[in-house]
């Protein structure tokens, strides 16, 4: 591609969605709204616990990626990752990927929305000429791939203290289903952890941000990371937007205005002791490498979760052994 792609990378709940809105509004940025999960769309192998899937040889990209505009087309959820049910055209985008050739590589996936966006989200305008930013959280497992197949791309990866995201995380999966399967909740935040650790020490233009930098002085961050990016600062990319419209955020903890850090400390009133000694005993090179402080372990572990069932109780526990 002749503009060399922008991919935003961090576990859920980590700050991502975040970082896309700031950069949304900017003049040289053509920032996809939604994780297009093109990768996954290409039959590539993913670990990651809340996508996982085998490796396919032969993906229906155009189909897989129509399902996954579907799903965004249905949502309603304001804390999953975009809701675009009054954005999107959903039948032209039925249309235009019906008569798509077959996709088979990344170049090939990506350079597709430059065509396919204008005509399902005119709001979007006209992203020629302009750099493309994407984020999926799975995309940090084949940063090196992407690396390889977009040798000018840059990689901006958004870093929460641990103990904050694993909260977030699991308030997150507890809405529908009461207190979820916990090692899917650590398993997703190791997986990235081990591919930010490889890819930072693999991938030359790798940036890595803590998220409680940018919510306590967004103003230095940003400018760090237009330096990064060669991008001219813009004092609009101090406000989310969605398609240049004020977003509300995607936080557990309600919709807000601007970049808040107003509840950055929350998630010490809300750990469990279970979950803070599972990432201290588990994560401790992780909170030391991006300045952390590490927990001392507590008591309490084996006190019942709210929500959690007797089921996933024991299910919860037991696994906690397995990880040592």
């Amino acid at each position: 591609m002749k503009n060399a792609p922008i991919f935003i990378l961090g576990s859920h709940k980590s700050g991502t969605s975040l970082l896309r809105s700031l950069l949304d509004d900017h003049p040289e940025l053509c920032v996809i709204p939604f994780e297009t999960h093109f990768m996954a769309s290409l039959g590539r192998w993913i670990k990651y616990s809340y996508r996982k899937q085998s490796p396919t040889v032969k993906a229906e990209y155009t189909q897989s990626l129509l399902r996954t505009l579907e799903n965004y087309s249905k949502s309603s959820d304001r804390q999953a990752d975009v809701v675009l049910s009054d954005i999107m055209d959903i039948d032209k985008a039925k249309d235009f990927l019906n008569q798509s050739e077959d996709i088979n590589t990344p170049e090939q996936a990506l350079s597709l929305f430059n065509e396919l966006l204008p005509k399902i989200i005119p709001a979007m305008g006209d992203p020629k000429g302009k750099r493309m930013v994407e984020k999926s959280v799975e995309h940090a497992e084949m940063a090196m791939e992407l690396y390889r197949y977009f040798p000018g791309a840059q990689f901006i990866h958004i870093v929460k203290n641990p103990y904050s995201n694993f909260v977030a995380l699991r308030k997150f999966k507890s809405k529908n289903q009461g207190y979820p399967l916990i090692n899917k909740v650590f398993g997703s935040l190791e997986t990235g952890y081990f591919f930010l650790d490889k890819n930072e020490k693999s991938i030359p233009k790798y940036k890595v941000l803590r998220y409680e930098d940018l919510a306590r002085d967004p103003s230095s961050v940003l400018k760090s990371v237009a330096d990064f990016l060669n991008i001219k600062f813009d004092k609009k990319m101090l406000q989310p937007t969605l398609l240049g419209s004020p977003w509300s955020g995607n936080s557990s903890y309600g919709e807000f205005a601007g970049i808040s850090a107003k509840f950055l400390d929350n998630w010490k009133d809300e750990i469990h002791p279970f979950e803070a000694n599972l990432v201290t005993q588990n994560l401790s090179h992780v909170l030391e490498k991006y300045g952390y402080e590490k927990l001392k372990m507590v008591k309490g572990s084996l006190m019942p979760a709210k929500g959690e069932s007797l089921k996933r109780y024991l299910y919860n526990r037991i696994y906690r052994y397995y990880l040592s």
